[in-house]
């Protein structure tokens, strides 16, 4: 029977060597660590391969990451034992391991795009600078922030964020509906604050009129991605939106060359508002489905 382990913090590093240069925002140590417990993502090894599930206790949600690390011919097996000690039958990929998978798995998948997963990746300094036309409406709403409220921008760690949990608390009170039985974001942000140091983050906030009205967490993957985690502003105050985007990258990620501002997850909203920045490319990603006529054993 697999052993099925939860992720800890002593295993950053070693993840991060298996995941390679794969960018797929949830495929991130950070964003597995922060989200495992509502999710029930854990990892088994098989063969020498890594491989992550999502087995929450509520809903029938489970799925399965891409194994990591698997050698040569030793892919479908480790699909198969997943399938055969855990019931997992569906997978989300990135379109980097898609060759692999066609090669050394033919005829095993049903692949689909999985849109709603695509991370939307920008140019840092286009999104710093909001220069020329197609920015135009982006740099009014930070014009009227500006020229509206006496502002300040604050770096925040794990040790001033107190600051920021009225406005989040009121944040969260006005959209119950942002959480689900699998994820809780309330508990996510709780867990990137208490360890803000070791997961290598970088955070801020806006005050307006000596109120914070904004503050955002990040990192960087890949060695030159800023990876936006978690945004969120008060939208009494016009233009914060766009301020803490701006601001947040000029001030904590200017060294970097791409920003990561994950996926929409098929929220025509999401879907608008980050097209608006005017993405230059996405992170695919595939669900995988076990065909029908695909045994589990040799």
């Amino acid at each position: 029977m697999l052993e099925l382990k939860e992720f800890t913090l002593d295993l950053k590093e070693r993840y991060e060597e298996l995941l390679g240069g794969i960018p797929t925002s949830f495929y991130q140590f950070n964003n597995i660590f922060m989200a495992q417990e509502k999710a029930g993502l854990k990892y088994a090894e098989i063969n020498g391969a890594f491989c992550v599930v999502a087995i929450p206790e509520a809903g029938d949600h489970s799925y399965g990451f891409f194994p990591l690390g698997a050698e040569e011919s030793k892919l479908r097996n480790a699909f198969r034992v997943l399938r055969e000690e855990l019931g997992i039958t569906r997978y989300y990929v990135p379109g980097e391991v898609l060759p692999q998978i066609e090669t050394e798995c033919p005829g095993m998948f049903g692949i689909t795009v999985s849109r709603g997963d695509f991370d939307y990746i920008y140019d840092t300094q286009m999104l710093i600078q909001l220069a020329g036309k197609k920015y135009h409406q982006k740099r009014n709403h930070i014009s009227r922030f500006m020229n509206t409220y006496q502002y300040e921008y604050l770096t925040i760690d794990g040790s001033n964020f107190e600051v920021c949990r009225p406005m989040m608390d009121a944040w969260f009170a006005a959209r119950t509906d942002v959480n689900s039985e699998v994820f809780d974001e309330v508990q996510v942000i709780n867990t990137l604050i208490d360890n803000f140091e070791v997961l290598g983050l970088r955070a801020c906030a806006l005050k307006a009129d000596g109120k914070i009205c904004a503050f955002a967490i990040g990192d960087v993957i890949g060695g030159d991605t800023a990876h936006i985690i978690i945004e969120k502003a008060d939208t009494a105050y016009h233009g914060a939106y766009s301020v803490i985007n701006q601001q947040f990258l000029e001030h904590a990620f200017a060294d970097t060359k791409y920003v990561n501002r994950e996926e929409d997850m098929g929220h025509e909203g999401l879907r608008k508002a980050k097209a608006s920045y005017r993405p230059i490319r996405f992170n695919e990603v595939f669900r995988l489905d076990y065909l029908d006529g695909e045994t589990i054993s040799e």
